[in-house]
């Protein structure tokens, strides 16, 4: 199963509060370390909603922070599921998910696809 999102980096206007909603303390570590953090933000939300797609769910169906976006030494992403996200991906027979990200410099977008 795949999920697609995409998002205009300008629609980001609270980073703290939107940060609290989806984001785990890793993701906002990793997220002050930059300079572009609205970018990184609106990364962030497109993974989140990628993976509710590739999941079939809804925002309302999990937390935010039952997925989680951690990146290798090498700077690829990684999708770790939490809570109810992992049972989901469960009972759907998958392994894992994995994300692939794209931008430019006014909109971000993910895919993320459920192996199985």
């Amino acid at each position: 199963m795949i999920g697609f999102d995409i998002e205009h980096i300008e629609r980001v206007k609270v980073l703290s509060k939107l940060l609290q909603k989806i984001a785990t303390e890793s993701e906002i570590c990793y997220i002050q370390k930059f300079k572009n953090q609205k970018e990184k933000v609106a990364t962030l939300w497109a993974v989140k909603e990628a993976v509710f797609k590739s999941l079939d769910i809804c925002a309302g169906e999990i937390s935010y922070k039952e997925i989680e976006l951690l990146h290798k030494e090498n700077g690829k992403p990684i999708i770790k599921l939490y809570g109810k996200a992992k049972d989901i991906l469960k009972s759907i027979g998958g392994k894992s998910v994995e994300i692939s990200l794209s931008h430019t410099k006014d909109i971000v977008g993910a895919v993320a696809i459920v192996v199985f």
